[in-house]
């Protein structure tokens, strides 16, 4: 390679890294001068604060968790409760099909009670509680569906009692002591 050649090499080379630097740089000013100029970066998702905010929720929304999956659903089943195609949800056990609005709907219409994952509709539904251990052995923590919302916390992390007025008081178990007490809310004991 001549003297010429390698002249250019050099200065494209210059030129690509400057324009690299340049680039990173305005970048960079970009970012942080969002919020100088009245701009706000907005987080993601505040779980705390979307809690707080019971108002925008419609009544539709009391069967879904802060988690944003269906309250009383074995993880492992959350897949299942999406509507097919035509709008219909299918029980697990008889594979009848039924509309999707009539999930949740305090009516029990599949005989295995997979319809109402997040009511005491059903007889024999059973509801999982939200704190399940993903590992092998998978432990589940189950409630039957007759049990949910009646004020006693029956999960070890209180969410089979998510619907109660909060001045309401609610009663709870030491599982250590066996003896129940009241509270405002479940406390959390799975530990």
């Amino acid at each position: 390679m001549g003297y010429k050649k390698k002249k250019n090499v050099i200065i494209v080379s210059l030129c690509v890294v400057f324009s690299f630097i340049l680039y990173q740089l305005y970048f960079f000013l970009t970012i942080t001068s969002e919020t100088g100029n009245g701009n706000r970066i907005i987080p993601v998702l505040d779980h705390q604060k979307i809690k707080d905010v019971v108002h925008i929720r419609s009544e539709d929304d009391k069967y879904i968790n802060e988690n944003g999956l269906i309250r009383g659903v074995y993880y492992l089943h959350v897949q299942l409760y999406r509507p097919n195609h035509k709008n219909e949800f299918e029980c697990r056990i008889s594979k009848t099909r039924i509309p999707f609005e009539q999930v949740n709907d305090d009516y029990c219409d599949c005989e295995d009670g997979t319809d109402e994952p997040s009511t005491n509709a059903c007889p024999n539904g059973t509801f999982y509680c939200q704190y399940q251990y993903k590992k092998k052995p998978v432990t589940l923590h189950t409630v039957p569906s007759s049990k949910i919302n009646d004020g006693i916390c029956d999960c070890c992390d209180g969410s089979d009692e998510w619907l109660h007025e909060p001045n309401k008081k609610i009663l709870s178990q030491a599982f250590m002591k066996n003896y129940r007490f009241y509270v405002s809310e479940c406390p959390n004991t799975c530990h």
